[in-house]
């Protein structure tokens, strides 16, 4: 009876599976990094989180304990968290889980769907370049200003807009001429 039931909750489970599957937003949700910048930004991303992960836990236990000296490490989490929150984007942009419409977009025709694609990286290009500009400016007035505890360069934080609206507007150039010259959907 047991093995009966466990066949069923396993043959349950794969069906379950498989339509999840086909649900998913993401065009591989389960698989690793595929490309080589996929996979740097995905170390750093890490290496980035784990320092935040650190760092908060460290101001936490000190908070706790009452043991001064460790006011830095919200300055780092702050630092942290605002990298990790701009790669993930990155990555998020390069496997096409970031704001995408794909069931509504499947259901377009193709020369439709073509169209929305090159609004979508014309889009994000406008938007990268604006954040580009914008980033460039905020560093340019306080980038040089020391943080509060630790002071290093404010512009530490700020480096990680200006870093991911590069990418994002590499990315979005990448797609376009890839759309342009092959009418391939990115």
């Amino acid at each position: 009876m047991a093995r009966s039931g466990a066949k069923r909750s396993s043959a349950s489970y794969a069906a379950t599976r498989r339509a999840s599957d086909a649900m998913s937003i993401s065009q591989h949700p389960d698989h690793s990094p595929s490309s080589w910048p996929e996979r740097c930004l995905a170390v750093v991303g890490s290496l980035m989180f784990a320092i935040t992960f650190l760092a908060i836990l460290t101001g936490v236990l000190s908070r706790y304990f009452n043991l001064h000296g460790f006011e830095w490490s919200f300055e780092i989490a702050t630092i942290g968290f605002v990298w990790v929150t701009f790669i993930g984007t990155v990555i998020a942009e390069i496997r096409h889980e970031n704001v995408r419409f794909h069931g509504l977009v499947k259901l377009l025709p193709a020369p439709l769907q073509k169209a929305l694609d090159a609004f979508a990286s014309v889009a994000l290009l406008g938007i990268s370049v604006w954040l580009l500009c914008s980033g460039s400016a905020f560093i340019a007035r306080t980038g040089w200003m020391p943080t509060p505890v630790l002071r290093w360069p404010a512009g530490l934080g700020s480096l990680a807009l200006i870093s991911a609206a590069t990418m994002l507007a590499l990315l979005a150039v990448m797609r376009l001429t890839r759309l342009v010259r092959n009418g391939v959907r990115p």
